[in-house]
């Protein structure tokens, strides 16, 4: 997983859509807050700018003396000759003609003329300058003075002065803009970890833990009602499964009396073929219908039943029960391995997955051959090996489906296709895989291990 992934979540995901509508939302905020900001600053600054020049005015006025050449100023100061510095200033007489400085036009003498005793007002000038003219009477004399800004590239413009005003707020607007962001990211988390603990309430409803539901607790208000709906959808699943479920138990448990009512009247005929015949189509019944029930019983296992069982034990009883088929049949029976592999489960019913493990390799196994059943320890489990013609690529996963017989050249009679499915049933419920393998020198290799993780 990516950092970005890690942090703001999968794609389309809802803390995703969250974390970027609070950025989105973030980042307008920044936006027009940097707008407003620019706008105050730059009115400060020009407020700023105005108040310096009118004191500039005012301290120039304080120095001219009408009675002196040039009013008492140096013509030659830089102030006055603009090269450098903020400001430039030009003094007027009452006919406009300049005293000092070199700020002069027409333009500009028309705006001094019109101004107030007293009253500083802006003047305009060329270009990007600011000006602003103030009119005093000194000695019955009427004086002017301008002062102007004198950008120049190596003097500070207003740009540069809101810059530099702003510029110790930048790193405050990023320390808050992280501190936002990581807020988001807290909340966002601590907003989505009640759908977390749903998740996992969730992943825990199943087959053997129907009954249980989601739990509404701690969820945000906007998340109830669909809860709610899951919750009755769960209802309605699990009412169809225990329906089903039902149904097959009580099948195969009601047609066991039919079968002994036919196992009589099959007793009562005379003709022997005949009766050989409807005996082993009654015993096959029978068998389908006790698969039947394995199978519900499977289905239906509570995990209360479970507890510590030894595979080696159940592989040896289990081995016992067929022995006598299996000799009966030209074959024989194995069972090696680990002396003792213990797992938690069910022992009823893993013997029942064992036991059709073994018959299904009874069946196709080679005469005079041996069925070996090999307990493994680590992983736990077991392995049951065979010398039949093998199973193809294609149905080594197909045959644990339920009714699926698959295609075996070399059988001597059909299966009901349900005990492998009963195999498959029983690991489900036990947390265990089931495999078909070929077999080193023919035959296959049938494989029933438990997990790791509970």
């Amino acid at each position: 997983m990516s950092l970005w992934a890690f942090l703001f979540g999968p794609q389309r995901s809802l803390k995703r859509g969250l974390l970027l509508n609070i950025m989105a939302a973030l980042i307008l905020c920044l936006l027009l807050a940097g707008l407003v900001l620019i706008k105050e600053f730059k009115e400060h600054l020009e407020e700023n700018l105005r108040e310096a020049m009118i004191e500039e005015a005012r301290e120039v006025i304080g120095q001219i003396d009408p009675t002196s050449a040039s009013f008492g100023l140096n013509p030659d100061a830089l102030r006055f000759r603009g090269i450098n510095g903020n400001f430039r200033y030009t003094v007027f007489t009452g006919d406009g003609s300049p005293v000092v400085g070199a700020e002069a036009s027409d333009r500009i003498w028309q705006q001094l003329a019109a101004l107030e005793l007293g009253k500083p007002r802006a003047v305009t000038l060329p270009g990007e300058r600011v000006g602003l003219g103030l009119r005093a009477i000194i000695m019955e004399q009427d004086i002017f003075v301008l002062v102007s800004t004198y950008p120049k590239g190596n003097n500070e413009t207003q740009f540069s002065k809101l810059l530099h005003e702003i510029e110790e707020e930048i790193w405050w607007g990023a320390l808050g803009v992280l501190m936002v962001i990581t807020a988001a990211l807290l909340a966002t988390r601590r907003s989505l970890a009640p759908l977390r603990a749903l998740s996992e309430q969730a992943r825990e409803i199943g087959p053997l833990a129907a009954s249980r539901r989601l739990d509404a607790y701690r969820l945000p208000a906007e998340f109830v009602p669909l809860v709610a709906d899951v919750n009755k959808a769960f209802d309605r699943l699990e009412q169809g499964y225990k329906a089903q479920r039902d149904f097959s138990s009580n099948v195969a448990h009601e047609i066991r009396t039919p079968i002994a009512v036919l196992r009589s009247s099959i007793d009562r005929i005379e003709d022997a073929a005949l009766k050989q015949t409807l005996s082993q189509d009654a015993d096959q019944i029978d068998r389908i219908f006790s698969q039947l029930i394995d199978l519900a019983r499977a289905d239906s296992a509570p995990l209360t039943g479970f507890g510590t069982v030894d595979l080696h034990t159940v592989a040896v009883e289990t081995a016992k029960n067929y022995v006598q088929d299996a000799l009966r049949a030209g074959r024989s029976l194995s069972v090696t391995g680990a002396e003792q592999a213990e797992v938690v489960g069910n022992a009823g019913l893993l013997a029942i997955a064992l036991g059709n493990l073994i018959a299904n390799a009874l069946h196709y196994t080679a005469v005079h051959s041996e069925v070996e059943i090999e307990i493994l320890s680590n992983p736990a489990g077991w392995r049951v090996l065979d010398r039949g013609p093998g199973v193809p690529d294609p149905l080594k996963t197909a045959l644990f489906e339920r009714f699926n017989r698959g295609i075996q050249p070399h059988a001597t009679e059909s299966g009901s296709g349900i005990g492998l499915a009963i195999v498959k049933s029983v690991a489900d419920c036990h947390n265990a895989t089931v495999s078909i393998a070929d077999r080193t020198g023919g035959g296959s290799v049938f494989s029933f291990i438990f997990n790791s993780d509970p």
